[in-house]
């Protein structure tokens, strides 16, 4: 038999009622829709709140984003020796500062300010997107411990309330590892039906669907340990589902991409006070896996996270939380330093991670050097994921990276805005 207690049930994620729910639901109307979204004006800067009132966002970015096409090394003519078929013109990239150009298709990005980290990476990098993907969300570099909870899930146990419905959450289909934890509630929802569970036309079927569903979420003594926690996961989805009914309105202004109506609901979500919300993870659902046709491909990508991100990043400041929420977005691994002979690039190592909100602008870390690759033609990292992570446990949330991430990691000094 197989027994499964409420800490098993809190490390999976609580995400099988939300997503079983939503996903029995064909369609949904996009709320917040207008024909008239409000002109985008660069956010102004902001200094970081108080550390009991700062929330996170993480944009998870898997497939293997490339950091040179993100953060072009414009004025290196090594780069365009490698990448003859690749290579983004010095005259196109919008202008960091005299090493780094942000790709031509991050205006907004580059107007409101970031902070780049280039050459994030472990010294033992892996080509597998399934393995490094498990080590991004466990915060183990070199994948040897196979942690049974998440970084960011270990962040929520510090930050949060057991009480709370819900410390972190993840919008997207299927149970997160990187918010798996042991002491508070984390869930995965789908976030097309704006964390509501579920979403009918008719009210009324909606209302006797919720009876049925609440009456067979009640616990039971004479339950055995597998519909002990079936119940307990379905409660766990109902009670999240009560307190998205009450969020504010949603914005206008998003795309209406996967990233635009994930990032609209996280807006809403970090804007609510009342219910202990502290983290929410964003796994992008395009597919930065370009191993062909990299740069028409790459060039849509950057578009929908520019004009995603821009759109959130005004939602914050109308909602005034810009100076209570980082923005954090990374993926996997970047890519393979020269590209290949079907104008793509192949499975790489260090790649380029973005902060954006209370941060003070520019690059953090050393550039990796185009001169000193590795054996496999990569990037050699810079930056070590876990100084990455630290500073999102420490210099954001106050958290010591010591009890979230092995080893004594030191964060990126000067980043966050005070």
């Amino acid at each position: 038999m197989i027994s499964l207690n409420r800490r098993t049930v809190l490390r999976a994620g609580l995400g099988v009622g939300v997503v079983a729910a939503a996903s029995a639901v064909a369609g949904y109307e996009v709320l917040g829709s207008s024909s008239t979204p409000p002109v985008w004006q660069p956010p102004a800067p902001v200094r970081a709140a108080a550390l009991d009132k700062r929330k996170l966002l993480v944009i998870e970015m898997a497939g293997g984003s490339d950091g040179l096409s993100m953060t072009v090394p414009y004025a290196d003519s090594r780069y365009r020796e490698l990448r003859r078929r690749t290579a983004i013109a010095a005259d196109k990239v919008h202008v960091v500062d005299d090493k780094l150009g942000l790709h031509p298709n991050l205006p907004k990005l580059a107007a409101a300010g970031a902070t780049l980290v280039p050459g994030v990476g472990t010294a033992k990098p892996d080509l597998s997107h399934f393995e490094m993907l498990h080590r991004w969300q466990t915060g183990d570099p070199e994948g040897r411990l196979r942690a049974e909870t998440g970084f960011l899930g270990r962040l929520c146990d510090h930050l949060g309330d057991p009480s709370a419905p819900a410390v972190g959450v993840a919008l997207g289909v299927g149970s997160s590892q990187a918010l798996a934890c042991e002491r508070v509630t984390t869930l995965s929802v789908d976030a097309g039906n704006d964390g509501l569970f579920p979403v009918f036309d008719d009210e009324n079927v909606r209302g006797a669907w919720l009876a049925a569903q609440r009456a067979m979420a009640h616990p039971d003594r004479l339950d055995a340990p597998l519909f002990a926690t079936a119940r307990a996961g379905s409660a766990a989805a109902l009670r999240f589902s009560d307190v998205a009914a009450t969020l504010s309105p949603a914005a206008t202004g998003y795309p209406d991409s996967d990233l635009g109506i994930q990032l609209r609901l996280a807006a809403r979500l970090l804007a609510d006070d009342s219910h202990g919300l502290r983290i929410v993870h964003v796994p992008m659902g395009a597919d930065f896996d370009t191993h062909s046709n990299h740069t028409e491909q790459y060039a849509e990508l950057m578009t929908d996270l520019d004009n995603s991100l821009a759109a959130f990043r005004q939602d914050l400041a109308a909602r005034g939380i810009a100076d209570r929420v980082l923005i954090a977005a990374y993926s996997e691994f970047g890519r393979r330093v020269p590209d290949n002979d079907s104008g793509g690039l192949d499975h790489g190592a260090a790649g380029t991670a973005l902060l954006l909100g209370p941060t003070n602008s520019g690059v953090a870390g050393e550039m990796p050097s185009l001169r000193a690759l590795d054996a496999d033609d990569n990037l050699r990292a810079t930056v070590d994921m876990t100084e990455f992570y630290a500073t999102l446990a420490e210099s954001w949330f106050g958290v010591p990276a010591s009890d979230v991430l092995p080893g004594s990691p030191r964060p990126l000094p000067g980043v966050v805005a005070v």
